[in-house]
């Protein structure tokens, strides 16, 4: 993966397309960050939606290899992620789903049923509102930002990386996906992830707590989801988030992690 990334911006991809940041592959940063002591905050729950057990299984015993490889571990609260979820969401209906209807019309196939619904949420928003709409996502890009710059860890350090879970959920039957907000909240926020296979689901070690009371209605539906049998081997998937241009960062701490968990042989997450 660090070869292609790479070679991809060593094409200086921005010659050809204006919209590609021209800045070349910065070794030195990647380098440092593969050798560097890291210090990592640690999401296990965004707050709106509990992952499934394998999961934060995985999730604690990846943040086990990274303590005993040296790393600093911080608990990363997940203050914000329901507003910028909640705004980002309203994108995918400001213009009525016009834009996508038409291209739909134009390819001559009918729509795929869940895509339509998705965008049948909502009708068509003035330009003004559209306009608080950005401000909206301005301000709480900002918020993050300056949550991860005063962030610091016990020791005073800066924190380098988040590593969060990727979904709540393993692979799900096809329409089966109702909450994306582990990943697409980086998306809003512009920032840069990479997910990694961190393990896998055991049916053995990863029994459905039945104490748990559900926090929402999406809660309950992927806590309805988890069945030990069906998802038994089931690959687990984590990710590794950095801010904006933070590639070569994040390219070298997955490095790092791959290399920490190499050291659990063949054994499951």
């Amino acid at each position: 993966m660090t070869q292609i990334m790479k070679l991809l911006i060593d094409a200086r991809p921005w010659i050809s397309d204006p919209a590609c940041p021209p800045i070349p592959w910065r070794g030195a940063i990647f380098q440092e960050y593969q050798r560097k002591r890291l210090t990592i905050g640690v999401m296990i729950d965004d707050g709106v939606v509990k992952v499934h057990p394998p999961i934060e299984r995985c999730l604690y015993e990846t943040v086990s290899k990274l303590k005993e490889a040296g790393h600093e571990i911080i608990t990363w609260e997940p203050s914000l992620h329901a507003e910028c979820v909640s705004v980002m969401d309203r994108y995918y209906s400001a213009d009525g789903g016009e834009d996508i209807r038409r291209a739909i019309k134009a390819g001559g196939e009918p729509f795929i049923p869940h895509v339509e619904a998705l965008l049948s949420r909502g009708d068509a928003i003035p330009v003004y509102e559209y306009w608080q709409l950005n401000k909206q996502k301005i301000a709480l890009q900002d918020a993050y930002h300056n949550k991860w710059t005063d962030t610091k860890s016990p020791s005073g350090q800066s924190v380098d990386i988040l590593l969060t879970p990727t979904m709540p959920h393993t692979a799900l039957p096809h329409k089966g996906c109702r909450w994306v907000g582990y990943t697409k909240v980086w998306n809003f926020l512009d920032y840069t992830a990479l997910s990694f296979p961190a393990g896998k689901c055991s049916q053995r070690t990863d029994a459905l707590p039945t104490d748990y009371t559900p926090r929402n209605e999406l809660d309950a539906w992927n806590w309805k989801q988890y069945d030990a049998d069906t998802m038994d081997n089931h690959p687990v998937g984590l990710q590794i988030v950095g801010r904006r241009f933070d590639e070569e960062k994040v390219l070298a701490v997955a490095q790092s992690i791959v290399a920490a968990l190499a050291t659990r042989g063949s054994r499951q997450c």
